[in-house]
Order: structure tokens, then C-alpha cells, then sequence
């Protein structure tokens, strides 16, 4: 049973983790800058910092008391809006980058290449389609927008929510699947290895937490006047992990230079 929260370490703690998650896309895009390997996985890692930041905004407009009055209950709607359209924006464009880096690391000639190419280009057309499905859904289905709560969370039809999380582990296991071919398979430069080791260390973080977040969220394992506070706010974790994952790799690399 999960006690009623308070608002304040919340959104200062997500913040900072958001403010990390953002600032290592920016250390990232400057070190590959400097060394001039600009390419485009680091491009695709600022689209989830710059939703990091958004996010941090949101945070703070969305956790608050409210009144009762109608003007509170639209901007509580669209805040929860921006908040989901966030999400998607951070999560799958954190797995577009990684999924690039993984292109980044098999050589033109390799037979895998189109292969991940197709499935980096699959990325693409899911987040598209799961954003925009998810967004008509609750445009649609306006009950939740009726609901008398500081927080307003839109939750998805069942066909979406299923199919958004098997979409979600099929594609982690596919960016943790590419990296440990490459590395078993093919005889590789230590400096190879080690990069390719690391390209699969933070795909499979990511997939502990979407499975982690699957699991809090549909195993009703938070119970109690705080639950959907704490639900809310795990949510925002994963988002930050996403960013700070797609990003470690180079990070990681940068400091053992």
C-alpha cells in the first residue's frame, strides 16, 4: 500500500534525472563533433533529449493542485497529452538511435546489414503508428478526460496496450539479438568488441526496463492513494534510462579514451 505523495521530491528528483538524461546526448553529439564521427545515430539522439526536456517542463506544469473549475480540467487533458506524446517521442527515438548504432557497427558488406537497416526503418513506422494510435484513442474514448484528479491518465484500449508491449519487447530483444551476433559470430578488433559489447549492454538495459515498467504497471503491484503518482513517475524513469542507454556507448567510449 503506497501512501499519498508529495509533489515536490518527485518532480525534483525526475528532473535531475531528466536534466542527466538530456545533458548526455549533449556530451555525446559534442565528442563526436570534435572527433568528427557525426553520423546518424548522433542526430537521432537529440530528438529524445530535446523530449527530456519537454518533459521536465511538463513535470512541473502536471504535478500541482488543481480546482475544480472546466479551464483546470482542459489544461489537466492537454498536459497529459504532451506528456504521452513525449513518452513516445523519448522512447522510440532513443531505440531508433540505438538501433542505428547497430547499423553503425556492421560493415557495408555484411549480410546482416539490410536486415538491421529493415528493422531500423520498422522502428520508424512503429513509433509513428503507436503514437498516432495511441493519440486517436484517447482523443476518441473522452471518459478519462472527465475523471476528478490531480493527474489524468489516458489508458489505452487493451488491442493497444497489448500490442504496444509486445511491439516493445520484440524490438529490444532485436537490438540485444544484432549486437551478441556480431560479437559471437564475427571475429572482431578488440576496440570493435568492446564497442559492440557496450551497443548490447544498453539494449539490454532498456529491455529490463520495459519489461520491469510491464510488469508494475500491469501486475497491479502499486496499491493505495499514491499508486498512480508512483506509476506515473516509474513511467518517467524508463523515459530518462532510454535516453541515458542509447547514450552510454559513446559516453563510455569517450571516458575510457
Amino acid at each position: 500500500m503506497i501512501p499519498a505523495q508529495p509533489y515536490l521530491p518527485w518532480k525534483v528528483s525526475i528532473s535531475i534525472l531528466h536534466l542527466i538524461a538530456a545533458l548526455s546526448s549533449v556530451f555525446r553529439v559534442e565528442y563526436r563533433r570534435r572527433t568528427r564521427r557525426l553520423w546518424w545515430d548522433d542526430y537521432a539522439s537529440i530528438v529524445p533529449a530535446i523530449f527530456a526536456c519537454f518533459t521536465i517542463a511538463i513535470i512541473w506544469l502536471r504535478l500541482r493542485r488543481f480546482d475544480d473549475s472546466e479551464h483546470s480540467q482542459r489544461l489537466k487533458v492537454a498536459l497529459s497529452f504532451m506528456n504521452q506524446t513525449c513518452f513516445g517521442f523519448t522512447i522510440w527515438w532513443s531505440r531508433i538511435s540505438l538501433a542505428l548504432a547497430v547499423v553503425r557497427i556492421t560493415p557495408v558488406w555484411s549480410k546482416t546489414r539490410p536486415w538491421v537497416i529493415g528493422f531500423t526503418c520498422a522502428f520508424i513506422l512503429n513509433f509513428v503508428a503507436l503514437v498516432l494510435g495511441m493519440t486517436v484513442t484517447c482523443a476518441v474514448n473522452t471518459a478519462w478526460q472527465h475523471v476528478k484528479s490531480d493527474i489524468l491518465v489516458c489508458g489505452p484500449s487493451y488491442g493497444v496496450t497489448l500490442a504496444s508491449v509486445i511491439i516493445d519487447i520484440i524490438c529490444d530483444l532485436l537490438l540485444v539479438a544484432f549486437p551478441l551476433y556480431r560479437l559471437w559470430c564475427i571475429k572482431l578488433q578488440p576496440a570493435q568488441r568492446r564497442l559492440v559489447l557496450l551497443v548490447f549492454s544498453t539494449s539490454f538495459l532498456t529491455l529490463i526496463a520495459v519489461v520491469a515498467l510491464a510488469i508494475v504497471s500491469y501486475g497491479k503491484v502499486f496499491k493505495g492513494p499514491g499508486a498512480l503518482l508512483v506509476w506515473v513517475m516509474t513511467v518517467k524513469i524508463e523515459e530518462a534510462i532510454s535516453v541515458i542507454a542509447c547514450n552510454l556507448p559513446v559516453l563510455v567510449s569517450w571516458g575510457y579514451r
